[in-house]
C-alpha cells in the first residue's frame, strides 16, 4: 500500500512538473522546421570553430526552456562528440604539433597530434550541434504535428512509421515486465525460457495493435477525405522564427565560408559577418520567448 501511494505520488509529481512545464511560445510545427533547417545548415557548412562556439550557445539557450528535466539529448551529443576525437587522434599521424609519443602499439601507438584532435573535434562539434538540433524540434513539436505537415500521399505513410517508432519502446519496456515477473514467481532466465518469454510478448504486442487500430478507427483514419482536429494556425512569433530561419540559411548560403582544415592552418580564421548574422538570427526563438515571458508577468502585475 505504502508502495503504491509512493508510485502514485510520483506520477502526481510527474504530471505536475509536466504542467508547470513551458509551453513553446512558436507553436506552428512550420517555423520549427524551419529554425532546424538553417541550424544544420549551418552546422555543416561551417566547421570554423568559433562559428561552432557561437552556435552552441545559441543552440543550448533555445533547448533550456524546454528541456523539462532531461538531458538525453545532451549527454548523446556529447558523446558523439568525443568519439571522433579519439579516433582521429589514435588513427591520424599526420601534424607537426605533438601532443605525446606513444610507444609502439598497434593501432594506437605512434605520434599524437594537436591537428588530429582539432580535426576530430571539428568532427564532433558538428554531431553534438545535429542532435541539439533536434532535440529542440522534439521537446517543441509533437509528431502529430510533424506527420500533419505530410501530402495526402504521404501521409498514411508517415502515421504508420510514427506508430511503428513509438511501438519499439513499448515492446522494449514489456519485456522489460515480463521478465521482472519471471523473477519475482522464481522462475529461470535464460535462452531456454525463451519461448515462455516470446509468447505472452507476442500477445502483449498483439494486444497494444489492437488498441492502436481500434484509436485509429474512432478517429477516422483511412477516410478519404482527411480532417483535422487542431488546425494549424499563425501567430506572430511564428512569423519571427520562419522569417528568421529563412535569411539565416540565405546568409548561410551566400556566406561561402572557407573550410577548416587545421592539417594546413592550426589557427582559424575569422569568420565572416554574414555568418555571424546568420547564426544570431537563430535565436530568434529564445528572444521571443524571453519578450512573451516578461510580457506575460507585466499583464499579470
Amino acid at each position: 500500500m505504502v508502495a503504491r501511494c509512493r508510485r502514485d505520488g510520483a506520477i502526481a509529481g510527474d504530471w505536475r512538473a509536466q504542467l508547470e512545464a513551458p509551453r513553446p511560445v512558436i507553436r506552428n510545427p512550420l517555423a520549427w522546421c524551419a529554425w532546424t533547417l538553417a541550424a544544420l545548415g549551418a552546422t555543416f557548412m561551417d566547421r570554423n570553430p568559433w562559428l561552432q562556439g557561437l552556435l552552441l550557445l545559441i543552440l543550448v539557450n533555445v533547448w533550456l526552456p524546454y528541456r523539462r528535466g532531461r538531458a538525453l539529448h545532451l549527454r548523446l551529443g556529447l558523446m558523439l562528440g568525443v568519439i571522433p576525437v579519439l579516433f582521429s587522434v589514435a588513427l591520424s599521424r599526420f601534424g607537426e604539433h605533438l601532443i605525446v609519443t606513444l610507444p609502439a602499439i598497434p593501432i594506437v601507438g605512434g605520434r599524437w597530434t594537436w591537428e588530429a584532435a582539432l580535426f576530430g573535434a571539428s568532427s564532433g562539434a558538428a554531431l553534438l550541434l545535429t542532435v541539439i538540433a533536434f532535440g529542440v524540434l522534439q521537446s517543441t513539436v509533437r509528431s502529430a504535428d510533424l506527420i500533419s505537415l505530410l501530402p495526402p500521399l504521404l501521409y498514411r505513410a508517415g502515421t504508420a512509421f510514427a506508430l511503428s517508432v513509438a511501438f519499439a519502446p513499448k515492446t522494449v519496456s514489456s519485456f522489460h515486465a515480463i521478465v521482472e515477473a519471471r523473477q519475482l514467481r522464481g522462475q529461470r532466465s535464460g535462452w531456454r525460457s525463451s519461448p515462455t518469454i516470446l509468447l505472452p510478448l507476442l500477445l502483449t504486442a498483439l494486444e497494444q495493435a489492437l488498441q492502436y487500430g481500434e484509436s485509429l478507427d474512432a478517429r477516422g483514419y483511412g477516410n478519404r477525405r482527411r480532417s483535422r482536429y487542431r488546425p494549424i494556425s499563425w501567430a506572430a512569433s511564428d512569423g519571427i522564427a520562419l522569417l528568421s530561419a529563412g535569411i539565416a540559411l540565405l546568409l548561410t548560403l551566400a556566406a561561402h565560408p572557407a573550410s577548416y582544415n587545421p592539417y594546413t592552418n592550426i589557427v582559424p580564421s575569422a569568420p565572416s559577418i554574414l555568418s555571424v548574422i546568420a547564426l544570431l538570427l537563430l535565436a530568434a526563438p529564445a528572444a521571443v520567448a524571453v519578450i512573451a515571458r516578461e510580457d506575460h508577468a507585466a499583464d499579470r502585475d
